[in-house]
């Protein structure tokens, strides 16, 4: 859904005041473990937050803008977003759960067709060694064993 930002009022521009905050809220009907989350916004996004029903901060993606002239560094755009890869199985989504999605925008002056999306990937449920190995190590471990029983 795209969206318009209005420039914030001429005395707020001479402090940090001019931030447009857009909010809302809905329910992931299948949870899961987060596995990957990252936001999209346009020119003058500043970054956006998930939220769990309970208040913690599941994913934050902050943008990168382009400093250049060539394509994919462009000055003034945003070239790319910052993600999030949690580690398996820390950050759980139940079943119905509320999420909220803030999206920031600098508002000093106008944005038309802005947008504040948030893309997120669950699983529902962990690979089995996650479950049974609390390392890497123990993991191969296993294995060997298993390979010299044969």
């Amino acid at each position: 859904v795209e969206y318009q930002v209005e420039s914030c009022s001429t005395n707020q521009k001479d402090g940090n005041d001019c931030v447009h905050v857009k909010r809302t809220s809905l329910p992931l009907e299948t949870g899961g473990y987060v596995i990957y989350g990252v936001a999209h916004q346009h020119s003058g996004g500043i970054g956006s937050t998930l939220y769990g029903q309970d208040g913690r901060v599941i994913c934050s993606s902050i943008p990168s803008y382009g400093k250049g002239n060539e394509a994919g560094n462009e000055a003034g755009y945003i070239v790319g977003m910052s993600t999030c890869y949690p580690q398996p199985g820390s950050i759980k989504i139940i079943n119905g759960e509320i999420l909220t999605l803030e999206s920031n925008y600098n508002n000093t002056k106008e944005h038309t067709g802005v947008m504040g999306l948030f893309y997120l990937l669950v699983a529902e449920e962990l690979p089995y060694q996650y479950f049974r190995h609390s390392t890497r190590s123990s993991f191969l471990m296993d294995v060997n064993n298993i390979l010299l029983d044969n």
